[in-house]
């Protein structure tokens, strides 16, 4: 019993104690100021603008610039997958915004159709597989990237969104049929895709 009262007894003192000298270290540490902060504070009139996607308006170091960040999204994942199109994500995006289309919906097609234009009919510009058929080397002709990817969007806007196929399972249904019948791999492929370009 005397034990415990002691320990009572003594336990108030020694926090109080504690929490003062606590209370004066930090008091110590806040006036401290790093030698490299007063470096950057002088520097800052010299420091770039970096964008920020409009749609997050984050502020980085001390200006804002109003930007959209899917392109440079777009451009770095297509330049990682050594894809011909990556100097074009900013025509994909446009192109999307334009057909009100999933801006990486045209990217993550060419992905599983030809690993976005690594592996397409020579010259052809058809990354997206479109009219190439089971057992043939060919299909439809683009003149150029630009041609390609304005066509595309606008075939997936008329063909699928305007009548109202916007599930990625309806589309490949139509899109690459024999699919279904391999449990929706193209669906699940254009899926993966899509999700690893944000």
């Amino acid at each position: 019993m005397i034990r415990k009262s002691i320990l009572v007894l003594l336990w108030f003192p020694i926090t109080l104690v504690l929490i003062l000298i606590n209370l004066s270290l930090l008091a110590s540490t806040s006036s401290y100021e790093h030698p490299g902060i007063s470096a950057i504070q002088n520097g800052v009139d010299a420091l770039q603008p970096i964008a920020a996607s409009g749609a997050t308006e984050q502020i980085l170091g001390t200006h804002i610039v109003a930007g959209d960040a899917r392109a440079l999204l777009l451009q770095s994942f297509l330049e990682r997958q050594n894809s011909p199109i990556a100097p074009y994500a900013e025509l994909l995006v446009r192109e999307a915004d334009a057909n009100n289309l999933d801006w990486r919906l045209v990217v993550a097609i060419a992905m599983c159709e030809s690993g976005a234009g690594r592996r397409m009919p020579k010259d052809s510009y058809n990354a997206w597989g479109i009219s190439i058929f089971t057992g043939q080397n060919n299909g439809k002709d683009f003149s150029d990237w630009p041609h390609a990817i304005g066509w595309v969007s606008r075939y997936l806007r008329e063909k699928f969104f305007a009548h109202g196929i916007t599930d990625l399972r309806d589309i490949g249904a139509i899109y690459a049929p024999p699919s279904v019948e391999n449990g929706f791999s193209w669906t699940n492929c254009v899926q993966q895709f899509q999700d690893s370009i944000l």
